[in-house]
């Protein structure tokens, strides 16, 4: 899971084959005509069900990946156990998420109410591509499966077949096998319900391309309420990742079909978890993002997509027995998230510029900046204890696993590189560690470390994982660059291109009067930003032509952000209060601190012009090429970076 400005989990990887008792199999009937009240209608016929005595029915208090409580059963009411005669049957509901039918040999079908979690009045919001969506106005509904189907205790393992009827319009977006249906139904079969769990589904008007990556069919499926974006339009930006990734893990993806499912909500309407981004499947991904014009949101698609689509490896094909064995009412974590999580951050930066998508300091860059946000984050607490601890006593250490989690993962592979002279690195001990377990193996948690001596021949990385993953010893940056010919600096300097003229984070405010933007603070504001005549109190009428206010601000500065580049001219509309000399406004101070009446500044607007330049930015953590090096040091850092390019390179 990956959220933007945030944190990104993994769902529903039990995969131990398991000889099916011909005992028992689900077939769940859901119409998507029959919406009341917001709520959608659920039926379950148990099939060959020979039970006897008491029934546990449950849907998930937690699911894979999003590292949260959630108690998905609350969104459910008016449950009934009925006969084979319609006759109902007494249900206790002890809890949020079970249900007890004492007289469980006498049901034939199991009926209730399931309200979406996108817009409930419920408190505990559950984060949206995690979650279930509702809306037959504008006739979209987005199908997390565990909000919206359960399981009879201990019978997870047993087949879930889901028969959908439909408006004959929409079209419903998974990686599930559709088995069978017609114009306006759709019939999917699952072996188990960890699988059910791991196939989102949404349903909307079609709107898909179809892309072949390797082996690979990939389905790209987008809702987009205005029309803006087009799954035509994303394939541009979908596409070179997934084969720079294919190239990153040797030529071949470990899956044969996958599916990217999007929704873009409506300008800058936020969500009502307040966060955007994604929840990645084995063989799919759901994405919540802002609409917005399809070349304004590519960044953001390539950046997510990267992270979520790189879980193909992990956990699909490595994974402990935690996950393995997935229990939804009593989950237990493992101690790994710096692999599941934090590997998989990293490699969705490091296939970038590997594969020279984006040059080489563009890379460290954000490798600094995880390092300095790292810093806010305990550092006495082994990572592999706040993983184990991550629903309940250092849950507010979590957003750390996509910082400290994927610096974990840069230091494995450098060190890695170090100790094999530049010819093995964490690249190749996933897909060593890939083909030593896979799908169908879990590992055990407390084995992870001798394991990753066994497929990389280097004692030595166990040494490293004990004292800095599962101890509290720094990760030792500044030795590690050096070998790959970078410096390391905890204060100094990067070079970039300013896009703002000052730094959002303490140069932003509000004028509540005025209902704009500001600059808030002018030691915020940066060189190029006194060149264009910015000034403390400034409010932002226009940007780049557009009008700016706080609803639109993402969309507007992301469209921006898209085209802007060295020399760019910029123009910028202001709103500025007359200044004052200081005898006057000492004097108009005073007189207000009396209670007295002052007129109100004048406000006159103000156009600034500027080309945009790079500036210098103090940074915390700063990591910079070397320009002299040994043959040494620059053999590792090929072997690291690959053949990369520079920031220079990437602008002509």
């Amino acid at each position: 899971m990956k959220k933007l400005l945030l944190a990104l989990g993994f769902c529903g990887l039990a995969w131990q084959a398991q000889a099916q008792a011909p005992s028992l199999s689900y077939h769940y009937k859901v119409d998507l005509n029959a919406v009341k009240d917001d709520k959608l209608t659920v039926s379950l016929e148990p099939k060959d069900f020979n039970a006897q005595g008491e029934l546990r029915f449950y849907l998930p208090k937690m699911v894979p990946g999003t590292y949260s409580i959630y108690d998905f059963g609350r969104f459910v009411s008016n449950f009934k156990a009925l006969d084979a005669n319609g006759k109902e049957l007494a249900v206790q509901h002890p809890d949020d998420n079970s249900w007890v039918i004492a007289e469980g040999a006498k049901l034939a079908r199991i009926e209730y109410q399931v309200e979406d979690s996108w817009d409930t009045e419920q408190e505990n919001v559950v984060f949206e591509p995690a979650g279930t969506n509702i809306d037959a106005e504008n006739e979209v509904f987005v199908f997390n499966n565990h909000g919206i189907f359960g399981f009879f205790d201990d019978q997870e393992r047993r087949p879930f077949t889901i028969e959908i009827d439909r408006p004959k319009n929409l079209f419903g977006g998974t990686s599930m096998e559709r088995v069978a249906g017609d114009e306006d139904t759709d019939v999917f079969r699952v072996a188990d319900y960890h699988k059910l769990v791991d196939a989102p589904i949404m349903y909307a008007e079609a709107d898909t391309a179809i892309i072949k990556v390797g082996d690979a069919d990939v389905l790209i499926q987008t809702y987009s309420p205005t029309g803006m974006v087009k799954s035509k339009d994303l394939v541009q930006e979908i596409q070179p990742i997934l084969e720079s990734q294919r190239a990153y893990l040797g030529g071949k993806l470990p899956v044969d079909h996958y599916a990217f499912l999007i929704f873009l909500n409506e300008g800058g309407q936020s969500f009502l978890s307040g966060s955007a981004g994604a929840l990645e499947h084995s063989y799919s991904s759901f994405y919540c993002l802002f609409e917005g014009e399809s070349g304004d949101i590519a960044q953001t698609v390539r950046d997510v997509a990267a992270h979520e689509f790189f879980h193909i490896v992990t956990p699909l094909s490595i994974h402990s027995e935690e996950i393995h064995y997935f229990n939804y009412i009593e989950p237990e974590m493992s101690e790994h998230l710096w692999l599941y999580e934090g590997v998989t951050e990293y490699s969705a930066q490091h296939v970038q510029v590997k594969q020279r998508l984006v040059s080489a300091e563009h890379f460290l860059n954000e490798m600094s900046t995880k390092m300095a946000t790292a810093d806010y984050f305990k550092k006495d607490l082994p990572f592999t204890e706040m993983s184990k601890t991550c629903l309940d006593e250092n849950k507010d250490q979590y957003p750390n696993v996509y910082m400290q989690g994927a610096l974990i993962g840069m230091c494995i592979d450098l060190k890695l590189r170090i100790l094999s002279k530049g010819a093995y690195g964490i690249q190749e001990m996933m897909q060593d560690l890939a083909k030593k377990y896979g799908i169908q193996k879990p590992f055990k948690d407390a084995e992870l470390f001798d394991e990753m001596v066994a497929v990389t021949g280097f004692p030595e990385i166990k040494e490293f994982m004990l004292k800095h993953v599962a101890g509290t010893e720094p990760l030792p940056y500044v030795e590690l660059m050096k070998e790959a010919g970078i410096e390391y600096s905890d204060q100094g300097f990067r070079t970039e291109l300013s896009l703002l003229g000052f730094n959002p984070n303490g140069g932003i405010g509000f004028n509540p009067e005025q209902g704009l933007l500001m600059v808030a603070n002018e030691k915020f504001i940066d060189d190029f930003g006194k060149e264009l005549g910015l000034k403390e109190g400034d409010m932002l009428k226009k940007w780049d032509g557009e009008e700016l206010t706080p609803l639109n601000a993402q969309q507007v500065l992301t469209s921006y952000a898209s085209k802007a580049k060295e020399g760019y001219e910029l123009e910028v509309l202001v709103l500025r209060e007359e200044t004052l000399s200081k005898r006057k406004m000492r004097k108009r101070n005073r007189r207000i601190k009396k209670g007295k009446k002052v007129d109100p500044l004048a406000i006159e607007e103000v156009l600034l012009k500027g080309k945009l330049k790079k500036v210098k930015v103090p940074q915390e953590h700063a990591l910079n090429l070397l320009e002299e090096v040994s043959a040494e040091q620059l053999k590792i850092r090929k072997a690291w970076l690959g053949d990369y390019i520079l920031e220079d390179d990437v602008e002509k």
